[in-house]
């Protein structure tokens, strides 16, 4: 059975659904609805609590609990996951193509600085948990659309920076991928996975997020030199990408698998039945 608390929190997520409570009025004091549930403030206030972790409320000092603009509302983004390219080098999609850096929290628009890589990436780029090495952080987002805006961090293993000593600073014209194409002599490819996690207080700041209750989208990209001949893929960076996931959604597209190429094979069996035989 559900607690008191819970309850009252269904009922409220209820009537902001359905506008009853609409996106920037204020919700009845806490004293108010207590009275109307019969029950402490103390009861109440975890009802509030529950909500805004959701990412539904919103309170504003000495002004009261508000309901945020909902998702729902408002048309996301849908971010196409692609790499293009223009005049100035490679960029993640035609959506993004006018996207700029933006001042770094930390003053620079690049800051290069050298880390412990994050274990995902460290595993994927085949060295051990805790090795130091490049990493290039950047604050990308639209001018004309202050929100929209994306965090994004290069960790490039050092073999990489060895051969390559401009990925520790001024890349130049077309940027990192440009250098290691050249370097390389051939083109790179790119693959990624988008998870989802609740920001650190820095990314929410960084992103003009909420404190609570909307996660990021996070997408973690592979750059490498694809395997040839004799010579095996070599990962030469990993981007983690975070974004608002309350403003932006992913998109891409769904191919037909070898097995189901058209024209199809008839169906012959029933899927309730067989679930029901398992």
């Amino acid at each position: 059975m559900a607690a008191q608390y819970e309850q009252i929190a269904r009922d409220l997520r209820e009537r902001i659904a359905s506008g009853e409570y609409a996106p920037g009025t204020a919700l009845p004091l806490m004293r108010d609805i207590a009275a109307e549930y019969g029950v402490s403030d103390i009861t109440v206030r975890k009802a509030y609590g529950l909500l805004t972790r959701e990412g539904l409320l919103e309170s504003r000092r000495r002004a009261g609990v508000f309901v945020r603009e909902l998702p729902d509302r408002i048309r996301l983004m849908v971010r196409s996951r692609q790499i293009e390219r223009d005049e100035l080098g490679y960029f993640s999609g035609p959506d993004v193509q006018h996207w700029r850096a933006l001042p770094h929290p930390e003053g620079e628009q690049t800051r290069i600085t050298t880390a412990a890589a994050p274990a995902d990436v460290a595993d994927i780029l085949g060295v051990q948990t805790g090795t130091e090495m490049t990493v290039r952080r950047r604050l990308i987002g639209d001018p004309a659309v202050e929100t929209h805006r994306q965090l994004a961090d290069s960790w490039i293993p050092p073999w990489v920076t060895e051969d390559l000593p401009a990925l520790s600073g001024d890349t130049g014209i077309g940027g990192m991928y440009d250098r290691i194409e050249q370097w390389a002599g051939r083109p790179l490819e790119w693959r990624e996975e988008v998870s989802a996690r609740m920001p650190s207080p820095e990314e929410a700041a960084a992103l003009l997020m909420p404190e609570t209750g909307v996660p990021v989208l996070r997408a973690i990209r592979v750059t490498a030199l694809p395997a040839r001949r004799r010579q095996p893929e070599r990962v030469v960076e990993v981007q983690d990408i975070r974004m608002s996931a309350e403003l932006f959604a992913v998109g891409y597209p769904v191919p037909r698998g070898s097995s189901a190429k058209w024209p199809v094979t008839p169906a012959t069996s029933d899927y309730y039945q067989a679930t029901e035989e398992e």
